[in-house]
């Protein structure tokens, strides 16, 4: 399930935040690893949470997957490599769909044709601005 050359180790990203405070708020995913990577976001909907999908964020490169300030303290965020295998540890259990998507609940995805997976909660700490980094292992 690994592209040649790429042992399965290398899907296992580390996932380092910072904040950052350029012009404008938003959330901001950069791949620093050597791999494509497909992102989905999950955020505070009101009463209920969302999901969102698909960003594609080549090596070197960023995605703005929440634009405008952050209003909540806690997102939630979902990856694969190109061999469609889990790049980010989670353990919030959310709602994707294979193509571009937006879904509101987590609850009963198989019921409603979605798949379940576990997302990674990132803390933004309140800030208005953040950016998640993608590193690989040991970096």
């Amino acid at each position: 399930m690994t592209r040649p050359g790429f042992p399965r180790a290398s899907t296992a990203f580390v996932l380092l935040a910072a904040s950052h405070a350029p012009a404008s708020a938003d959330f901001r995913v950069c791949n620093e690893t050597r791999s494509l990577i497909n992102l989905a976001v999950g955020t505070n909907a009101g009463e209920d949470f969302s999901t969102e999908g698909w960003w594609t964020v080549t090596p070197g490169s960023c995605a703005t997957l929440v634009r405008g300030p952050l209003t909540g303290r806690y997102l939630y965020l979902y990856g694969t490599d190109t061999n469609g295998a889990d790049v980010l540890k989670g353990a919030v259990t959310m709602c994707i769909d294979r193509g571009k998507f937006k879904v509101f609940g987590i609850e009963n995805c198989w019921r409603r044709g979605l798949q379940a997976v576990a997302f990674a909660e990132i803390d933004t700490q309140d800030s208005p601005d953040w950016t998640t980094f993608l590193t690989e292992p040991g970096r």
